[in-house]
């Protein structure tokens, strides 16, 4: 029986955590902690332990990620619930932990093995949303719109949002110039990509329509090399849209509803008036407690103390854009690191793209500014499954600049 090194058994627990990255928090967690305590054995049995700590407080993204979790501690300790407001510390923490793992893990030579099982990954979940909408087009007319949203294994607005992170690799592994021979790999991203913007049109997902033309638009801006190339997909994609809202009423009013007024009632602008209003609580929250906020995790035990009838008969512990969620929970303050934080992740894309004009630092460098947009009207920073593929697209570009950490 072959013994596999250590080195190997990072390589087999990366790979798990690119495809479960997709469709489970609980897998992708413990792999990343296997991917860590695997990590921790190797610097030990190198007797390099002590070399974790300065490659981490020397990275460009420490200090802006220190001011963070500072943040977070201190505003759970002056919350209105101080133990609910340290519970939600931990997930920051496990925030950190994520990306340092993956930035000390993953290699250059590991990339092209991790796309393929990420994007594959992607893939999947795509068919497998397209099967859940399939059954709507013999008769398009006549069907429930809530049962015909694409999700694969999670909710509609989670599954669009990990989409549109997963399409900016596989466009830029399509597009990219490969190495000769290479033909079945472009067919691989570009059959991919195909899938996964499908899918995404058909989760009817407002925050990710605008997180899709975002990137198109970077895609545009930093992919020089296939400027010519990313028109004429552009141009594709407007023609699926298109059909997709010419035969999908539903489809063509979620459209259409990103820019109209929201009228009264429960109609297709119902999630857009209860958005007003989650944000409008919010500013009362801010308003309130301007510099700390009300405290982490505290926006559902005091949501009608600041709105004091339920809102479609419950109470939200999200308010549905992580700008405004940040701001009442954490005041000026936690905005302010937050800020910081997203600013210093798009620099560090930058320098990496820069540095190493390849499809790696090309997805996290057009995937960020999607994701900005789609954290306008949800919570995205919050979730395993968002947080962590940006976190794995920040360690891809590092390692394909061979940068040391």
């Amino acid at each position: 029986m072959k013994k596999y090194t250590l080195d190997e058994l990072i390589f087999f627990a990366l790979c798990l955590f690119s495809f479960s990255v997709i469709f489970s928090v609980t897998a992708v967690e413990a792999s990343l902690f296997l991917i860590l305590g695997l990590l921790l054995a190797k610097k030990h049995s190198e007797g390099a332990l002590g070399t974790i700590r300065p490659a981490l407080t020397s990275h460009t993204l420490f200090i802006p990620w220190t001011i963070y979790l500072g943040v977070c501690m201190l505003t759970s300790i002056t919350a209105y619930y101080p133990l609910k407001g340290l519970g939600q510390l931990n997930s920051d923490l496990l925030k950190y932990v994520c990306l340092a793992t993956l930035l000390l893990a993953v290699k250059k030579e590991h990339l092209p093995a991790l796309s393929r099982f990420y994007v594959g990954g992607a893939a999947l979940a795509s068919l497998i949303g397209l099967g859940q909408v399939a059954h709507i087009f013999p008769s398009i007319y006549d069907y429930d719109p809530s049962t015909v949203r694409a999700n694969a294994l999670m909710n509609a607005v989670r599954f669009s949002e990990v989409m549109v992170i997963a399409l900016a690799l596989a466009i830029a592994k399509a597009l990219s110039p490969l190495p000769s021979g290479s033909r079945r790999e472009r067919f691989f991203y570009g059959a991919s990509a195909a899938a996964i913007f499908t899918a995404t049109i058909f989760s009817q997902t407002r925050g990710a329509y605008l997180g899709l033309a975002a990137l198109v638009v970077c895609m545009f801006i930093y992919g020089r090399n296939f400027r010519q190339k990313m028109l004429l997909l552009t141009g594709v994609m407007a023609a699926v849209v298109a059909a997709a809202a010419f035969t999908n009423p539903y489809i063509r009013g979620r459209l259409l509803t990103v820019t109209k007024k929201a009228d009264s009632g429960l109609n297709e602008y119902g999630a857009l008036n209860t958005r007003k209003e989650l944000w409008k609580t919010g500013y009362k929250m801010l308003k309130a407690h301007p510099v700390l906020g009300i405290g982490p995790d505290n926006v559902k035990p005091l949501f009608l103390t600041f709105h004091p009838e339920l809102l479609e008969m419950k109470r939200w512990g999200s308010l549905h854009s992580i700008y405004v969620h940040q701001a009442a929970e954490r005041g000026l303050l936690g905005l302010g690191a937050l800020l910081l934080l997203f600013a210093a992740m798009w620099r560090f894309a930058r320098e990496r793209f820069d540095a190493a004009k390849s499809p790696y630092p090309l997805w996290a460098l057009c995937a960020l500014p999607a994701y900005y947009v789609m954290n306008l009207t949800e919570i995205s920073f919050q979730h395993v499954h968002t947080s962590f593929a940006i976190f794995m697209a920040l360690a891809f570009s590092a390692a394909a600049g061979e940068e040391k950490v």
